[in-house]
C-alpha cells in the first residue's frame, strides 16, 4: 500500500511539474528556467506546511506523508532540473545568471519552507 501511496503520488507530482513548468516557461520567456525555479519555491513552501501539519501538528494522519509529501512533492519539486540547468548556463558561459538562478532558488527555497512552516504553525 505504501507504494502505492508514493507511487501515485510521483505520477501526480510529474504530471503537476509538467504542465506548470509549461505554463511558466510560455508567460516567462526561456531568458532563464523560471519554471523550475517557480516549482521548487513552491515545493519548498508545501514541504514545509506539509511536514509541519503532518508530522508536527499531527493534522493528517502520518501515511498521507508518503502520498503527499515523498509522492507528490518527490515528483513535483525539480532540484536535479535545477542543476543540469544551472551546470548548462555556466557552460554556455553566463556565471552571472547562473549565480542568480541558483542563489535565488535556494534563498527563496528556505524561505517559502520557513513561510510553510510558520503557517502550518499558525493552525
Amino acid at each position: 500500500m505504501n507504494l502505492l501511496a508514493v507511487g501515485l503520488g510521483g505520477a501526480l507530482g510529474a504530471i503537476s511539474r509538467y504542465l506548470v513548468g509549461n505554463i511558466i516557461s510560455k508567460a516567462c520567456g526561456s531568458s532563464l528556467p523560471w519554471g523550475t525555479f517557480v516549482i521548487n519555491v513552491c515545493g519548498c513552501f508545501a514541504m514545509g506546511l506539509l511536514m509541519t501539519l503532518i508530522v508536527d501538528r499531527g493534522m493528517l494522519p502520518a501515511s498521507w506523508r508518503l502520498f503527499l509529501c515523498v509522492g507528490l512533492l518527490g515528483g513535483f519539486t525539480t532540484f536535479s532540473s535545477f542543476g543540469y540547468e544551472t551546470l548548462m548556463l555556466l557552460a554556455e558561459g553566463r556565471v552571472l545568471p547562473a549565480f542568480a538562478y541558483a542563489g535565488g532558488s535556494i534563498l527563496f527555497g528556505l524561505g517559502a519552507a520557513a513561510v510553510g512552516v510558520l503557517c502550518a504553525r499558525m493552525v
